[in-house]
């Protein structure tokens, strides 16, 4: 030994920098999110939400949303599930009313072809991820998420 000795707040720091370190390092788990609609293949009838994987472990969750479609803006509200409970719907403006639901967070307004992220901290549950431009929700551009450990 060269005789140096490191005190306890050279130790502290050292650990808890280590500590930073593995929690930086952690990667959020990824979520695609593919909004199509008939515009994206003449085959798919109604506007369709795609998403893959359909379940995650809990913790950071990155949703990278890709607007497959050609002529059309999607987005991505992300929400918890209300189960049986129907969604606050505006009939006037076609779409969810969302001063009335919880938005955890969105990827807003993607216009053909392009994408955007988001991420998130989820905690067990399940997830209900809407297109809310008008009429997209009820024709059908809704997906669920699972997330459990």
């Amino acid at each position: 030994m060269n005789g140096k000795r490191i005190g306890p707040a050279s130790l502290s720091l050292a650990f808890f920098l280590s500590l930073g370190a593995y929690g930086a390092s952690t990667p959020a788990q990824v979520l695609h999110v593919k909004l199509q609609d008939s515009s994206t293949d003449p085959s798919i009838a109604h506007m369709h939400l795609a998403v893959d994987p359909g379940a995650l472990k809990p913790g950071r969750v990155t949703i990278q949303a890709e607007n497959q479609a050609k002529s059309l803006v999607h987005e991505v509200i992300v929400m918890r599930d209300p189960g049986s409970k129907a969604l606050p719907f505006d009939a006037k403006q076609d779409r969810v009313n969302e001063a009335r639901i919880r938005s955890l967070g969105e990827v807003s307004e993607l216009a053909p072809g392009k994408t955007g992220k988001l991420t998130l901290n989820l905690k067990p549950g399940t997830y209900l991820l809407i297109c809310n431009q008008p009429g997209h929700y009820k024709d059908g551009m809704t997906a669920k998420v699972t997330v459990a450990p």
